[in-house]
Parts: structure tokens; C-alpha cells; sequence
């Protein structure tokens, strides 16, 4: 394996090491309570260490973001060509939704940014990053000159919006599979676009129950 491939792996090895150990303290006692040096020791490495990897607390807890964006971006590459703009959207909701359940940590980060508005601040630092990440994803499978053009925008902001919502449906345990939230907040998210009658009819059949 070349040199350059293990030096990497072994950065990716010590970031993932200092990350989890910062979640696990900061779900024990809380993202504002807890410091850098007592991320380090956990993670047995040096503050100057942590620091070559990191640049504050915030950032750390902002990878996740950046992970999350990377996957979205990946997912809508990967869909096949055929697909159109509100397929790619569906598939790359669906792919992404699959593997944040999956994930060790999705539920405990959730957990820590609800409980700090520091942390939530910090976690949602990125999301412009990601949400021109994701424009730029949807403007080259489209052929747009632009992230920016208004069909890329739109479409990046849709599926943050969708995977948002199945996430907190999931979280809060009104789905107990963070795939089937995806699957109804697609579908409901179909109905409304597609017929404008829907909300209304929903709301004559709950005042009939």
C-alpha cells in the first residue's frame, strides 16, 4: 500500500477517533460542559493534536453535517441517467435515509443539538456548505450552467427539506424506520404538488372522525 494511502488512513483513524470520543462526552454531559482537553484525553491524543484535526468544538460537531452532504452528493451521482429531476430527488432521499439509520451516531448527534443551542448552532453551521454541495449535484446531472439557476436550487432545497422532516418524524418515533418516514414524507410531499385538493379533503375527513 502506497505511503500516502496509510498516512491517510491513519489521519482518517485519529479524526474518527476524536470525533466519536467528543460525542460520547458531549451526550454524557453536555456539548457546552465539555472542553477540548477533556476531548483530547478521552481520545488519548494531545490538544495540540486535536487541534491539527479540528480547529474548535463547533467544528467537530459540524463534520457530521459535512459527511451528511457528501452522501447526498454522492447519491444523486449515482442515480442512473435516465432518471428525471424529481427521481434523482426520491432515490437520493431514500439512498441517504438508508445509511444516516445506520449510522452510530445520527440519533446521539440529534440528541445533543436539541439540548444545546450552541450545539445546534454549531451542527447547523455547514448547511449553506451542503446546500450549494447538493445544488451543484443536481445542476451538473441537469446540464445548468449553475448551482445557482433556479431548477438546481429549488430541487437542493426539496430534498434537505424532505430528508429534515423524515429524520425528525423518525426521531421523534412517529416512524419507527427512518426509511418508511422518507417513503411517507415523499409521498405526502407527491400528493400535495400533484393535487392541490389533498390537504383540504385530509382536513373534511379528519372533522368527520
Amino acid at each position: 500500500m502506497p505511503k500516502s494511502s496509510l498516512q491517510s488512513r491513519k489521519k482518517q483513524f485519529v479524526r474518527d477517533a476524536i470525533f466519536d470520543a467528543a460525542i460520547e462526552l458531549f451526550a454524557a454531559r453536555g456539548f457546552d460542559e465539555t472542553t477540548v482537553e477533556e476531548v483530547a484525553q478521552a481520545a488519548g491524543v494531545s490538544r495540540a493534536s486535536y487541534f491539527r484535526y479540528f480547529s474548535s468544538k463547533d467544528d467537530l460537531l459540524a463534520q457530521n453535517v459535512l459527511k451528511y452532504g457528501l452522501a447526498l452528493r454522492e447519491a444523486i451521482k449515482a442515480c442512473p441517467p435516465s432518471f428525471t429531476p424529481l427521481d434523482i430527488m426520491r432515490e437520493t432521499v431514500l439512498s441517504v435515509a438508508k445509511q444516516s439509520v445506520n449510522h452510530p451516531r445520527t440519533r446521539q448527534v440529534i440528541d445533543i443539538s436539541r439540548r444545546s443551542a450552541s450545539a445546534t448552532q454549531a451542527h447547523m453551521s455547514r448547511m449553506i456548505d451542503v446546500e450549494d454541495g447538493v445544488a451543484a449535484a443536481f445542476a451538473e446531472r441537469m446540464g445548468s450552467s449553475s448551482k445557482d439557476e433556479l431548477e438546481p436550487r429549488l430541487l437542493a432545497a426539496l430534498t434537505l427539506s424532505a430528508m429534515n422532516v423524515a429524520i425528525m418524524s423518525w426521531y421523534r418515533g412517529d416512524s419507527q424506520q427512518l426509511t418508511a418516514a422518507a417513503e411517507q414524507v415523499l409521498s405526502r410531499l407527491t400528493q400535495i404538488v400533484c393535487d392541490p385538493t389533498a390537504p383540504k379533503q385530509r382536513k373534511e375527513d379528519q372533522r368527520r372522525r
